[in-house]
């Protein structure tokens, strides 16, 4: 036994002999030979120690000395590595929950910052704006790491950050082993955050709190989000910060064409490098077909290709929403997603209907449902500016509704039997309180208005066919007909009808509560009128006295405009609304452009002062969400140029119709059709 204090020497040579013989050194060795010494070799019983030989005494005289006390070796237990693996193990499951919670304390405290309506407002989007003032909050990470976690931060060179003339938001530090072409962690994380607190469907697309654990994992774990997701998240979330470049706004003097679909030529002459949003586009879409192609985070890839449809659809990109929606919408069919079990397919195949595993949780399993009507959502609403075919029939849809945004928070289980098919013949119909939020709303809004798009596509093949649906009892051989007279088109007309707020659950009968505004509620009232103006539009005759299809437009179109009367006397910025509201705006003034046409071939003054208050008032809201969505500024340019079009310049005079007619006049005159 070695007592408390033991003299220790150092030698010139910088080793250790502790003046005991046998050394400690020479124990250790013959222990070693003892252990590894070869079958039948004699290895002597004790060390032959040579500490005096090689060490004169009169030398170890002369070495300085240091007394140190050594504590008595505790008597333990060697811990058994299955328990060591255990303790371990839940160690890490604590500090996962920690950083749970963390992260939800971070993202409750940005959301609790509102403003006195009670919405977040995000300032007007503008490249020389300091930050939101949520912004130093969310960006006190590094504040919080431990010194030794903070030695491990290395540089990253400012092209990574952003362009260079960008705030100071901590730029200068990354974690080892970052991807380099994603942001610093603090900006990403503000853009995550944004991402979150505003885009009207982020919160469906994810699990919040299941998103934030993993974004706080390093960026080597398995679970850490793929990189095509959070440069889509970059991509989406530059429109709500001045944190970061945006794609700037179109100019109309060298772009005269508000509707060109292949904008790419356009850009080509700008001359001008890509902005932070346009780069980290190109990057996700890049990272999602490398991905894709080796079959990894198949369904990451999936949320991944949503997002960057949000953001071709808020730019106005046609050709890529176009090609970008339907390639997502397909990748949703081998993934599975377009349908649940027990409506799979009846033939025998090798693949399974799915080409992914099962989800593990209630929340990964609703999340992915969740995912797929958002793919559904987005290539129908931008199916409605085009009379082209959709890239998934609505008959392949065998897919349960989702749950309600509290049950999908929680994890809740929500068994089939208590829950709406989509192609159940009542769905539109029947909106059961228990089971029905906004978000089902808006998915079935989009559901019949993707029904109304196929039987506009579809009603000349199945006319030729002879289709009964189709072809009015009446109809004689070949002789045009009218489609209001057919089966398909009444059942239509009645789903139209019955489609309204006095049909919805008590509690989703007004989208604006307390200058609260719903975005999904308020979306899913515009689209019944959206779905009556596509079936009535084609057939209504505006010059003609008694004609029904062109007083339900211009009814359709009256109420979109009550919509945005209501959405403008709040205080929420109409700039947070959903892209799609820009659009149904749009075709609200396109029909009144048809009726202040109309009233100007008759000279009728009062309908043609009436008319172009309101379509002035159309015009400047849309105009007011292209402050920060291009897509907006594009429908507002068209609105214009389509009135200049049709109307000529002879009534364009030009007034304010807030200062004439007060901000909130609906009195629509006495429009009459004659």
């Amino acid at each position: 036994m070695f007592s408390n204090e033991t003299r220790l020497a150092t030698s010139a040579g910088g080793e250790n002999y502790d003046a005991k013989r046998p050394c400690s050194t020479c124990v250790r060795s013959h222990a070693h030979a003892v252990s590894h010494a070869p079958p039948g070799t004699g290895v002597p019983s004790k060390p032959d120690c040579t500490f005096d030989e090689s060490m004169p005494t009169a030398y170890m005289s002369s070495l300085p000395s240091v007394t140190i006390k050594l504590p008595e070796p505790p008597a333990t237990v060697a811990e058994a590595p299955k328990n060591k693996y255990e303790r371990l193990e839940n160690r890490i499951a604590e500090l996962e929950s920690l950083l749970r919670q963390k992260d939800q304390a971070l993202l409750h405290s940005a959301q609790n910052k509102l403003s006195p309506s009670g919405i977040l407002q995000p300032r007007p989007f503008n490249e020389a704006q300091n930050f939101p003032e949520f912004i130093p909050e969310m960006g006190r990470h590094f504040e919080d790491v431990t010194p030794d976690l903070a030695s491990g931060l290395i540089s990253v060179s400012p092209s990574i950050a952003g362009p260079s003339n960008s705030p100071s938001y901590g730029l200068d530090l990354t974690w080892p082993g970052w991807p380099p072409q994603l942001p610093p962690p603090d900006l990403l994380k503000h853009l995550v955050e944004v991402f979150f607190v505003f885009h009207p469907h982020a919160s469906r697309l994810f699990h919040v709190p299941t998103f934030m654990s993993t974004l706080s994992l390093p960026a080597s774990h398995p679970k850490f989000p793929a990189t095509p997701i959070l440069h889509g998240i970059c991509a989406v979330g530059s429109l709500y910060t001045a944190a970061v470049t945006s794609p700037p706004l179109p100019d109309f003097d060298e772009d005269p064409f508000p509707d060109e679909i292949f904008l790419e030529r356009l850009r080509v002459k700008e001359q001008r490098p890509d902005s932070f949003a346009e780069r980290h586009a190109k990057l996700a879409k890049e990272g999602a077909e490398r991905m894709n192609t080796l079959g990894e985070n198949l369904f990451q890839v999936f949320q991944a290709n949503i997002i960057l449809t949000w953001f071709y659809w808020s730019h106005g990109r046609w050709v890529d929403i176009f090609l970008w929606s339907a390639h997502t919408t397909r990748l949703a069919v081998p993934l599975g997603l377009y349908m649940c079990p027990p409506f799979h397919s009846i033939t025998k195949s090798e693949r399974p209907p799915s080409i992914i595993s099962p989800a593990r949780s209630v929340i990964e399993d609703e999340t992915r449902r969740n995912a797929f009507w958002l793919s559904y959502a987005v290539e129908r609403e931008h199916g409605c500016s085009n009379g082209w075919a959709q890239s998934l029939d609505d008959q392949d849809i065998s897919q349960l509704l989702p749950v309600r945004a509290d049950q999908f928070q929680q994890g809740t289980l929500v068994p089939p039997s208590e829950r709406q098919w989509a192609h159940s013949r009542d769905v539109l119909y029947f909106h059961p309180e228990d089971s029905t939020d906004s978000f089902g709303l808006y998915i079935k809004g989009l559901i019949l208005v993707s029904k109304i798009k196929t039987f506009n596509a579809r009603f000349r093949s199945k006319h030729f066919s002879g289709d009964n649906s189709v072809v009015p009892p009446e109809a004689l051989g070949n002789e045009p007909v009218d489609p209001r007279g057919s089966q398909a088109f009444i059942e239509l007309d009645q789903i139209v009808s019955s489609f309204n707020r006095n049909n919805f659950p008590p509690h989703l009968r007004n989208p604006i509560l307390d200058n609260v505004v719903d975005n999904h509620l308020y979306t899913a009232f515009l689209l019944p009128h959206i779905a009556c103006i596509l079936l009535h539009d084609p057939h209504a005759e505006v010059e003609r006295s008694g004609c029904m299809s062109a007083l339900k437009i211009l009814t359709a179109a009256r109420a979109i405009l009550d919509l945005i009367y209501d959405v403008s006397n709040t205080s929420f910025d109409i700039t947070l609304l959903d892209s799609f509201c820009s659009v149904c705006w749009f075709l609200g003034g396109r029909v009144l452009i048809r009726f202040l046409q109309a009233a100007l071939d008759s000279r009728e003054t009062d309908q043609i002062i009436t008319l172009r208050t309101e379509l002035d008032f159309i015009h400047i809201s849309i105009a007011k969400i292209g402050q920060r969505i291009p897509l907006a500024y594009r429908f507002s340019k068209m609105l214009k140029d389509l009135i200049k079009k049709r109307c000529g310049n002879l009534h364009a005079v030009e007034f304010d119709p807030y200062i004439r007619f007060g901000h909130d006049n609906r009195s629509h005159g006495s429009v009459q059709l004659r």
